[in-house]
């Protein structure tokens, strides 16, 4: 799964000129770090687009996809040398809903820690990681990171897009995911954060 990156890059580019300050918002508790929410949920979980989206027709013509259900999608960027702390979501190809990341420009010091791993993908191409395990987003970079990122059903056919072992053992992963979360809950009790 990738995307027309200059595509991608120039419909960012022209959101990013023309979309009010008010349009955008913090992310992870910290301001250098915000989101554009493309597609948001209501509060029954049905999606509905936000204006952005008519700004973002690469992204528009990837969520129409019939083969796939995405519940939300937004643009997240990174400021230069900024860092969103250790956290854990319950998105991954072995739950319920899955979260898929295309870069849309990466500086090449920029890279997400999933528990002891890095990634790091170039713009385009679409990611997808275990985001129930513990995870830190850092940007060393003096450049912007920015990411669009795709809440969607996890489901098998979306699973088969990615290396198998994204989704395999997925009773374990969810053993593995909870120690791995009440370590950190721990390590922020104990004061070492």
């Amino acid at each position: 799964m990738a995307m027309d990156v200059a595509a991608l890059q120039a419909d960012f580019a022209t959101l990013d000129r023309d979309l009010p300050g008010e349009a955008r918002g913090s992310f992870g508790g910290t301001n250098g770090w915000t989101s554009v929410p493309l597609l948001d949920r209501r509060l029954d979980g049905a999606p509905v687009a936000m204006p952005a989206l008519a700004m973002m027709p690469s992204v528009a013509a990837l969520l129409a996809r019939v083969d796939w259900r995405v519940r939300a999608s937004y643009l997240l960027r990174q400021g230069p040398g900024e860092i969103l702390k250790w956290h854990y979501d319950g998105q991954a190809l072995h739950l319920e809903e899955a979260r898929i990341l295309i870069p849309i420009a990466v500086p090449p010091a920029a890279v997400t820690w999933i528990g002891h791993e890095a990634a790091a993908y170039p713009p385009g191409q679409a990611w997808a990681g275990d985001f129930s395990i513990p995870h830190q987003v850092e940007n060393p970079a003096p450049g912007q990171r920015v990411v669009l990122a795709l809440d969607v059903d996890a489901t098998p056919a979306l699973a088969r897009l990615f290396p198998p072992a994204l989704s395999a053992e997925p009773l374990r992963r969810i053993q593995l995911a909870q120690e791995c979360c009440n370590l950190v809950r721990a390590w922020r009790v104990s004061g070492q954060e």
